[in-house]
């Protein structure tokens, strides 16, 4: 009878160490904030997956073919904080996790699931996606050419703010125009700068943007 106790307990205490070793491996967070913090840290980005979790078939879809693959939860990570927004039907959340997520879609102006959106560490989003067939591989490099063009464009900024007149304008037209359009419609502070710098329009660029706002 002693083994058997024995026996039983030592196999309850391996149940509880499995769980939490389960749960601490568990990469993806809830808080956003927190998030925005440990990618600071970090020196990482923000992947933030906007899901219904127990309605949505694309993804449910998403987080099996890819989120839940080994070469996924490996790769992803050296680059990205992950951030999981739920919008569950039957599954209840925290109302606090329910009013985080509902006002940061509406921020971000998400209107679809799954929606994935590639973040710099304070939130300024740099990458759109969602549903990608062809599994974790195909789908990390898809996320890794977000981000060398992310790179890209920050080289292109940096070189505009050493210019000055024209030819910082042109740097700022280029750098928006070889942007997705997610970062074109962020940016808008870059285009008011453009404007005010070809005020004469001499490059055309003040039509341009004027334009594109109107």
């Amino acid at each position: 009878m002693k083994n058997v106790t024995i026996t039983l307990a030592a196999v309850l205490v391996l149940m509880v160490t499995s769980s939490v070793v389960q749960a601490a491996g568990d990469q993806w967070v809830t808080d956003f904030e927190a998030a925005k913090a440990s990618a600071k840290a970090g020196g990482k980005y923000l992947l933030v997956d906007f899901t219904g979790s127990d309605w949505c078939g694309w993804c449910v879809k998403l987080k099996k073919e890819v989120f839940d693959q080994d070469h996924f939860k490996k790769e992803a990570p050296k680059n990205f904080i992950l951030v999981e927004l739920d919008f569950p039907k039957r599954t209840k959340l925290d109302p606090k996790l329910t009013a985080q997520n509902r006002k940061l879609s509406q921020e971000y102006g998400v209107r679809g699931f799954p929606t994935i959106l590639l973040m710099d560490a304070d939130g300024k989003v740099f990458g759109k996606t969602g549903y990608q067939a062809g599994g974790p591989e195909k789908y990390i490099v898809h996320l890794k050419e977000m981000v060398e063009a992310k790179k890209a464009f920050d080289k292109l900024i940096a070189q505009a703010d050493k210019a000055k007149g024209i030819e910082k304008a042109k740097l700022l037209d280029k750098a928006l125009g070889s942007a997705p359009a997610v970062v074109r419609k962020s940016r808008t502070d870059l285009a008011e700068i453009i404007i005010e710098l070809d005020k004469d329009d001499k490059a055309g660029l003040k039509t341009k943007y004027a334009a594109q706002a109107a």
